[in-house]
């Protein structure tokens, strides 16, 4: 019986027991279940609460849209508004002027007829009351006329008042456009008089060279008559000593005479002929000089034209460059306030998932405190088992809630140095429920690298980097959270493909191709300005390149300072803003299609002209030292950080190498040695070594070495 007794209660103990541990599982399966319930419910409004958060931000969109079209109908509706008010008002104006004058003459006449009508009047009541006495109707007359009179003149008086103030204002108009006319004419005159001026003192110049020529010749002629006069003096000295001495010797005289005659008509004729010509001479110089004159009046008038045009051009220029910055500026904007919006609502996420960790931690602690009391307090074997299953099942929940909540809390501070460790743990331990939270932090963790990462892109300014960078953003999906960053990179990299174009442009020209534009020795007006252009942008000043033989000299350096590598060196950023808009100017004078024509090589280099000082003339106008950059548009490399995260500064982080001693074996040095007795022998044979070449620019690193 005891035996039996004991066997019942020991049936009875084991059923309590295995109903106890139902009981637990019951209530784990409960717990379980709950959790997944709460762990749904928290997705589900997660996911109703993106679905608000976008459908507020596309309502937000669209009212914004709406109400700027509603604002640009209003402006649109006001401005016709003001304009059909002005122009009513003006019409009033007039209507108002023109009634009022009509106005006027219609009270005068009103007055004329009420004071014939009065006089009329005063006769006939002056005629009724002749009879009633004389003295008393006079009286009345004269009472009478008097208050006509001065009802006559206040109306006349008034109606004079208001004349003379339209016919002020009529006449200040018309003195203001008296005034206007007499300016436009004096204006006239002074440019009349400007060009009588000009035409008087070419005729006073023709008339002092008319004057000048009238001189020689009156002195030429004075000489002559001397000449003749003492000819004939001579010869009638010689016909009377002749007479005297020999009559016959008259004949012979005479012969003399009539030779000499002719001698001297032949040299007035020859004279005559010299005067001639020398007449035809002066008319074809002044026929010249008047050529001379209207082509450079010409030339001047078509440079004037050709400046002008060039001016146009440069303004459009300018407005464009204006108007993409104020695109840029909107866009800039626009993706800065959708940035703002989706690290608030990312932030609202993590402070959310923070909080749901900080309650299963605390919960999952408060039921480790419990089965760790319930095994203190077991009184049996049976009940000290199922409290340490209790408090195992109670141990793995608080170690889950402490992966959770050490990764909402690393998530929340956004620190790449927390949440690394964090993550590595998590994953190194692999709990299950930690995988959303693991998911949460591993796409931040991500997020921050493509940023460090695209930073990083950007102070390199190496082209291939800023578009794995930016692909990289793309991948992970981090448009909207970086939307300020991916802009600037990508109007960087335009502006570094850009001018990484026109640069390699002028790397591949031959020296054959460049030979045929030195060649010239008086080349074409457009291959000096274009050449002139490129050297002003490369920091030459402009007394160094009067003349085609000054830039030949520039074009002609070899070495370090050659023209070429001048060019792959030169960055926006050093180039002065003054320069700029003198290239601009002399570069809009002239086609692209008329400079290839010209040469290849020409129309190249104007090609990286024109492209250097748009860039250049997109930068603000003063550039401090801070601003200034080693490389191709931006700061110099900024020193190395630690390991983890985005600084303030924006400076990106740097990985540290580390550093290997190299082994001291004989065998490796003897290598080495072999190695470079191998490159000084290949060296040596005439091929160039990679040490000897000077380094290229920092941005035509393409990616690759």
């Amino acid at each position: 019986a005891e035996e039996a007794e004991r066997l019942r209660l020991e049936e009875e103990e084991k059923a309590r027991l295995e109903a106890e541990e139902a009981k637990r599982l019951s209530l784990e399966e409960e717990e379980n279940a709950r959790l997944e319930a709460e762990e749904a419910e928290r997705l589900r409004l997660e996911e109703e609460e993106k679905a608000r958060l976008e459908a507020e931000e596309k309502t937000r969109l669209e009212a914004e849209e709406a109400e700027r079209l509603r604002l640009e109908e209003e402006e649109k509706a006001r401005l016709e508004a003001e304009e059909a008010e002005r122009r009513l008002r003006l019409e009033e104006e007039e209507k108002a002027r023109l009634e009022a004058e009509e106005k006027a003459r219609l009270e005068a006449e009103e007055a004329e007829r009420l004071r014939l009508e009065e006089e009329e009047k005063a006769r006939v009541e002056a005629e009724e009351t002749a009879r009633l006495g004389a003295e008393e109707a006079e009286r009345l007359k004269l009472e009478r006329e008097e208050q006509a009179r001065l009802v006559a003149e206040e109306k006349f008086r008034l109606e004079a008042e208001e004349k003379a103030r339209l016919e002020a204002e009529e006449a200040e108009r018309l003195r203001l456009e008296e005034e206007e006319r007499l300016r436009k004419e004096e204006e006239e005159r002074l440019r009349l008089e400007a060009e009588e001026k000009a035409r008087l003192e070419a005729e006073e110049k023709a008339r002092l060279e008319a004057e000048e020529k009238a001189r020689l010749e009156a002195e030429e002629n004075a000489r002559l008559e001397a000449e003749e006069r003492a000819r004939l003096e001579a010869e009638e000295k010689a016909r009377l000593e002749a007479e005297a001495i020999q009559r016959i010797a008259v004949e012979k005289a005479r012969m003399e005479a009539e030779e000499a005659e002719r001698l001297q008509m032949e040299e007035n004729r020859l004279k005559e002929e010299e005067e001639r010509i020398l007449m035809m001479q002066r008319k074809e110089q002044e026929e010249r000089l008047r050529r001379e004159e209207d082509e450079r009046q010409a030339r001047e008038a078509f440079e004037q034209e050709e400046e002008a045009e060039a001016e146009r051009k440069a303004a459009e220029k300018e407005a464009a460059r204006e108007e993409a910055q104020r695109k840029l500026d909107e866009d800039t904007a626009r993706a800065r306030a959708e940035e703002e919006a989706a690290l608030r609502k990312q932030k609202d996420i993590h402070n959310r998932n923070q909080e749901l960790a900080e309650k299963e931690f605390r919960a999952a602690k408060a039921a480790e405190v419990q089965a760790e009391q319930s095994v203190q307090e077991s009184k049996s074997d049976r009940e000290l088992e199922i409290a340490n299953r209790m408090r195992d099942g109670a141990l793995v929940r608080a170690q889950r809630a402490t992966i959770n909540k050490d990764l909402a809390d690393a998530t929340v501070t956004r620190d790449v140095k927390k949440l690394k460790p964090m993550i590595s743990k998590a994953e190194k331990k692999r709990v299950n429920g930690t995988e959303n939270y693991l998911l949460q932090a591993k796409k931040l963790y991500e997020q921050l690298q493509a940023a460090t990462q695209l930073q990083g892109a950007t102070f390199d300014r190496r082209i291939a980097d800023i578009e794995s960078a930016i692909h990289a953003i793309k991948k992970g999906g981090f448009e909207t959270l970086l939307a300020v960053e991916l802009l600037e990179a990508q109007v960087l990299l335009k502006k570094l493909k850009r001018i990484q174009k026109a640069a390699l442009e002028v790397a591949k020209l031959s020296q054959q191709t460049i030979a045929i534009m030195k060649s010239y020795n008086k080349p074409p007006d457009v291959v000096t300005q274009v050449m002139r252009s490129v050297f002003l942008l490369l920091g030459n000043k402009s007394s160094e390149l009067q003349t085609w033989p000054d830039i030949l000299i520039q074009l002609n350096k070899i070495g370090k300072i050659n023209t070429k590598r001048r060019i792959q060196c030169c960055v926006p950023e050093d180039i002065d803003y003054s320069a700029a808009q003198k290239v601009e100017l002399i570069l809009c004078k002239y086609d692209e299609e008329l400079v290839f024509d010209t040469t290849q090589a020409l129309g190249v280099f104007y090609n990286w002209a024109e492209c250097i000082a748009d860039e250049r003339l997109a930068l603000p106008v003063k550039i401090t030292e801070k601003n200034k950059s080693s490389g191709l548009f931006g700061a110099a490399r900024p020193p190395p950080l630690q390991e983890g995260g985005i600084v303030a500064s924006g400076t990106p982080p740097t990985k540290k190498k580390k550093f290997k001693p190299p082994p001291d074996t004989a065998g490796s040095k003897g290598k080495k040695e072999g190695k470079k007795k191998k490159k000084s022998a290949v060296a040596a044979n005439g091929s160039i070594s990679q040490s000897n070449l000077p380094p290229p620019p920092k941005f035509l690193f393409n990616g690759d070495r």
